[in-house]
């Protein structure tokens, strides 16, 4: 029992440590949209209570914190506007700043509970505990250490204040409220982190193929565009593969036995090529290849080209009802500029060129405004 807990508790730190990784900008924009929230919410309530608390309370009068604390709200809504509407913002900035807001709420509210009133009872801090959970999304260690200080500082400056029999029923408030808060914090970021995981699971599940297990054809391309439409010189090789005779093995061995080729192809390619490379099926039988950073030589290449079919032979042998290969062209760009549907038209015009001249062959070309052109290999 105790094993399963602790590989529950392992299971969620490892979670929560993918959610602030993986969705950073995402946080930081709902922290800042959450931080002006809350900082317009608190001017208002501010404003609620300046004008009805005298009615209530009698006898009550505003003090120099209660006065300082709305300008300072309402210099925490005027920053988080002005952010959001900024192109320099950045995920440390705005973390940074909804934790300082977290920081002059929690000494506003010790200066109002605690040190106008000595005999009366502290009223907000209990509220801002229940309250800090759900306010920003923050790692737990960064609410601990936040409630931990308010926490200490407002023991101290009760003792230090309070009659005694006030200053231990505030404590023991605040530290229940402290406790049940930490409670609160980790279930919202439980539940937030296990949000994050089923979203990003369905995420990368619609941007593969579900037959081969590689990129589908949208999330290739557009990942492939995201590399080369950026205006910057590129040393990469982008490879345009067809499985020839494709038809033919569904047709005589049935579709099953296709897929299980289309299957063995995205293997094959998952183990040929570097796990930065992107792969991906871009048609029935059509695979797109970005070898990314390529600096090693054209023969290195031609081997792994000649590899690669050989191996999808050697894996379709046991069944003679299929009989296929495949065909590849592909360009090399060297520290050149261009754009994807530029550098595909080349490949595509390499593949055409090297399925006109036989089965199990490759096009090799070099990116250039001429065109340099090399004769077609043959296994």
């Amino acid at each position: 029992m105790w094993q399963r807990f602790m590989t529950n508790v392992k299971n969620m730190l490892r979670l929560e440590k993918e959610y602030f990784k993986d969705a950073e900008l995402e946080i930081a924009e709902k922290n800042l949209g959450l931080l002006r929230i809350s900082s317009m919410i608190n001017v208002v309530l501010l404003l609620f209570f300046y004008i009805l608390t005298p009615f209530i309370v009698k006898g009550w009068t505003i003090t120099l914190q209660h006065l300082l604390f709305l300008p300072a709200a309402l210099l925490f809504f005027i920053l988080s506007s002005l952010l959001m509407k900024s192109y320099l913002k950045s995920s440390r900035t705005i973390t940074g700043l909804c934790q300082l807001y977290v920081v002059v709420v929690f000494v506003f509210v010790i200066l109002i509970d605690v040190f106008p009133y000595p005999s009366a009872p502290a009223t907000f801090m209990p509220v801002i505990y229940v309250a800090l959970p759900a306010l920003f999304i923050l790692p737990f260690s960064h609410i601990f250490f936040l409630m931990l200080w308010a926490e200490i500082v407002f023991i101290v400056s009760v003792k230090a204040v309070k009659i005694q029999s006030m200053a231990e029923n505030d404590i023991f408030n605040s530290i229940v409220g402290f406790l049940f808060a930490l409670a609160v914090a980790q279930v919202i970021l439980k539940l937030r982190s296990e949000d994050h995981d089923i979203r990003s699971r369905y995420k990368r599940l619609s941007m593969l193929d579900s037959l081969t297990g590689i990129l589908n054809k949208k999330t290739c391309e557009d990942a492939i565009r995201s590399y080369l439409d950026v205006g910057i010189p590129r040393t990469c090789v982008l490879l345009f593969m067809d499985l020839d005779n494709f038809k033919e093995v569904n047709d005589l061995a049935g579709h099953s036995c296709g897929d299980k080729l289309l299957a063995e192809t995205g293997r094959l390619l998952l183990s040929s090529f570097r796990p930065t490379d992107i792969i991906g099926r871009v048609g029935g039988d059509e695979f797109m290849v970005l070898i990314k950073d390529f600096y090693d030589s054209e023969d290195t290449l031609k081997k792994t080209f000649t590899t690669f079919q050989t191996d999808l032979v050697k894996s379709l042998s046991g069944n003679p009802l299929v009989k296929t290969s495949c065909s590849i062209g592909a360009v090399c760009l060297k520290k050149q500029v261009t754009n994807f549907d530029t550098l595909f038209k080349l490949t595509d015009q390499a593949l055409y060129d090297a399925k006109a001249s036989g089965k199990n062959r490759y096009v090799l070309r070099t990116y250039s405004k001429t065109e340099q052109i090399k004769n077609p290999e043959i296994l």
